[in-house]
């Protein structure tokens, strides 16, 4: 009777522990028993990871990474890293050769305007169980909404960025010193651009007012929507948030897109754009051209006021950089939760050992820091926690391309960024208005034939379209039928009903 009751004991027990572990796994919120999670696992191999990524080689970056990798051993993680840079303009097709010739890459840069052509021509590796069991701190740090910006049909195939978001591209860059010298009022309108550079053309005859930008930032005032299967003016088509049937519609077809051309089609005529503004020949390096004080307007985003700071006052001491955004009192949306991503090849061997990887950058500010930034006082100085390179030699400040993979709780500004426009930027989302377009990501591979052969017209006649040179109406009727034949409809209809989908799904977990 006694063996029968200790049994029994022993039953209940064991139930009941499991019964407590099950509850605290399932509402870690809610009881104080529950330990922190377990780190991610740490049965990775003596491993080397080969990094693919646009522009040039960093100054100071052999020293930086063996301190990189000496720090992943401390860590646990024996991770070697080799990296390749290729030319912007040959990146994205070097990307596609890549996996489909199968050479040995495991970490690549990854964009939302192309990840869905990616995922359809099988170019990236799905990492939800990776990002399970090695990916912890990725998992916690990411906002939900960020991880849809890259999930594709039920799957996830990337680790975006953590940063401000909400029409992060709407921006144009300009000489603050510039309209401050000549009493401008700050630029919140398009007229207040075009006094800006006729003020510029005017006075400076040895500036181009404006260069090397397609007029992005003019959404703002002619037209916010999301756009499809593709990044700006190159996406063959949009969803506009306000309006009330959400319909996928065809972006050449547009008034914005009719709108922008028009406008710099006026300032090409001005002489406050050379013809043909994606045209670099003017100037072969078009950022060296602003930021020595050749150019008076230029291409940004959200964060590329504090990314360009630094070489812009090694070359203009007194300057200033203004990030203009349009008509700050309309809605700023959050139409998708991902820019730049890092993604991982379907043919990397690595996957496991990539995602580690990138879990240790985004653990601690001291990981962060060291692959951001180098080794302090040696790469970079720390002054009041902001970067400071006074006193660093050139060969030895390190600048990576880190819009890859910034994390806004970890990122370091310039000294020269104001503590009142940093406290901005890290609370730049807020205020942001959720568009139903957030989260929806289209299959493209239905449809990947349409899409190949829309993407050669649009190559084709986008740069027509913005010289003010062409015959419009001509060039864009031609531009139109193209299209048409090319498949345009069944692109619209085919993302329709992805779009349609979603919401549905969408509303059904709302309920």
């Amino acid at each position: 009777m006694r063996k029968s009751m200790y049994v029994l004991l022993f039953v209940l027990t064991t139930v009941l522990f499991v019964m407590i572990i099950t509850y605290c796994r399932a509402n870690p919120d809610k009881s104080s028993m529950v330990s922190t999670p377990a780190p991610a696992k740490s049965d990775i191999q003596p491993t080397t990871l080969k990094l693919l990524f646009p522009l040039d080689k960093p100054a100071a970056q052999e020293e930086v990474i063996r301190a990189v990798e000496a720090k992943l051993a401390k860590d646990g993680l024996p991770i070697k890293l080799e990296f390749t840079y290729i030319p912007y303009d040959q990146y994205w097709n070097k990307v596609w050769l890549i996996a489909a010739s199968g050479e040995p890459y495991d970490i690549a840069l990854s964009a939302f305007s192309n990840i869905s052509d990616f995922v359809s021509k099988k170019v990236l590796a799905p990492l939800d169980a990776a990002l399970e069991n090695y990916g912890q701190n990725i998992v916690k740090s990411t906002p939900d909404y960020a991880f849809q910006g890259v999930t594709i049909n039920g799957h996830i195939y990337g680790i975006p960025r953590v940063m401000p978001i909400s029409e992060f591209q709407s921006f144009v860059q300009i000489r603050g010193d510039l309209r401050k010298k000549y009493g401008l009022p700050e630029i919140k309108t398009v007229a207040d651009m075009d006094l800006y550079l006729e003020t510029i053309h005017k006075n400076e005859p040895a500036i181009t007012p404006y260069f090397y930008d397609t007029g992005r930032f003019l959404l703002r005032e002619y037209g916010d929507v999301a756009f499809f299967a593709g990044g700006y003016l190159n996406a063959p088509v949009y969803i506009d948030p306000a309006d009330p049937q959400l319909k996928v519609r065809n972006t050449y077809e547009s008034d914005f897109f009719q709108n922008i051309m028009e406008k710099m089609h006026d300032w090409q005529k001005k002489g406050y754009i050379p013809y043909g503004p994606s045209d670099t020949s003017r100037y072969p390096d078009p950022e060296i051209a602003f930021n020595s004080g050749k150019v008076a307007a230029t291409w940004s985003v959200v964060l590329k006021q504090t990314e360009r700071i630094d070489a812009f006052k090694a070359m203009n001491p007194e300057g200033e950089l203004e990030n203009v955004y349009l008509h700050p009192e309309k809605p700023k949306y959050l139409f998708t939760g991902a820019d730049n991503i890092l993604s991982v090849f379907s043919t990397s061997q690595h996957v496991n050992e990539s995602v580690a990887f990138i879990n240790w950058l985004r653990s601690s500010q001291e990981n962060y820091d060291l692959f951001t930034y180098g080794i302090k006082d040696v790469n970079y100085k720390l002054k009041d926690g902001a970067i400071d390179y006074d006193g660093i030699e050139p060969k030895h400040q390190y600048t990576p391309i880190s819009w890859s993979w910034n994390d806004i709780r970890y990122v370091r500004f310039s000294k020269y960024i104001s503590p009142e426009y940093s406290n901005q930027l890290r609370n730049w989302d807020k205020e942001a208005i959720v568009s139903p377009t957030l989260g929806f990501v289209p299959d493209l591979a239905p449809i990947k034939s349409e899409i190949a052969q829309l993407n050669v017209i649009i190559t084709e006649y986008l740069p027509l379209l913005y010289d003010a040179k062409v015959d419009w109406a001509v060039t864009m009727e031609r531009f139109r039928a193209k299209l048409k034949d090319a498949g345009m409809n069944h692109v619209m209809t085919e993302i329709q009903k992805q779009f349609d989908a979603y919401r549905a799904t969408r509303k059904g977990d709302k309920s």
